[in-house]
């Protein structure tokens, strides 16, 4: 068993692989013109899929020990991954923390950061749910609204609220899955100027 520790695992929501291919529709190496990491063709994408989803039902039953490391909530959750690779642990663990997660907005096609994980996992989840951290609920936290003041985060307030109404006309957006109900709460928690 190996320890994942998840960045703020109230603010992750979850889409069918069907619609990250939408997200993603080609290899970032190419869109780029180059090749980020030259390993990339040696890593069993398969397996680092797996454990992702590993953390992803997880993350849907609730199934995380809580605690804050400096000042930010985090949730460890332990996964079946022995067949990992040193390198392949660390990009699993890489999805989930604060520094490099996967993560974008539903409501919106650009990903922030992850693309290359998801291209390269897209095809390997099956029927599983792929977990993407929110973008925007990241801000929703009161050491950002102290920055920002209060002006600033009323403002924010009102963008959360007109989110909640984005996710409403996202047909694709599963609503009665355990990971974006809390998402959703979140959103919903954030557009009335509180913190999630």
């Amino acid at each position: 068993m190996i320890d994942i520790h998840v960045y703020t695992p109230r603010l992750w929501w979850r889409g069918a692989p069907a619609q990250i291919r939408l997200i993603v529709r080609t290899d970032p190496d190419i869109s780029d013109g180059h090749q980020r990491h030259t390993d990339r063709d040696c890593q069993r994408w398969d397996l680092i899929a797996q454990a992702v989803a590993q953390v992803s039902r997880a993350l849907a039953a609730g199934d995380w020990k809580a605690g804050v490391v400096t000042e930010i909530d985090v949730g460890t959750v332990q996964i079946a991954g022995g067949d990992l690779t040193d390198m392949e642990k660390g990009i699993v663990q890489a999805w989930f923390t604060k520094v490099e997660p996967v993560c974008a907005d539903p409501w919106s096609n650009e990903v922030q950061a992850g693309r290359h994980r998801l291209w390269l996992t897209r095809d390997f989840f099956g029927d599983e749910q792929v977990p993407i951290v929110g973008r925007e609920l990241g801000f929703a936290n009161p050491a950002h609204a102290k920055e920002v003041g209060p002006c600033m985060w009323a403002l924010m307030a009102k963008s959360f609220a007109s989110h909640v109404e984005d996710l409403k006309k996202l047909d694709w957006f599963d609503r009665d899955d355990p990971v974006n109900r809390r998402y959703i709460d979140a959103l919903e928690t954030a557009a009335r100027g509180e913190f999630p």
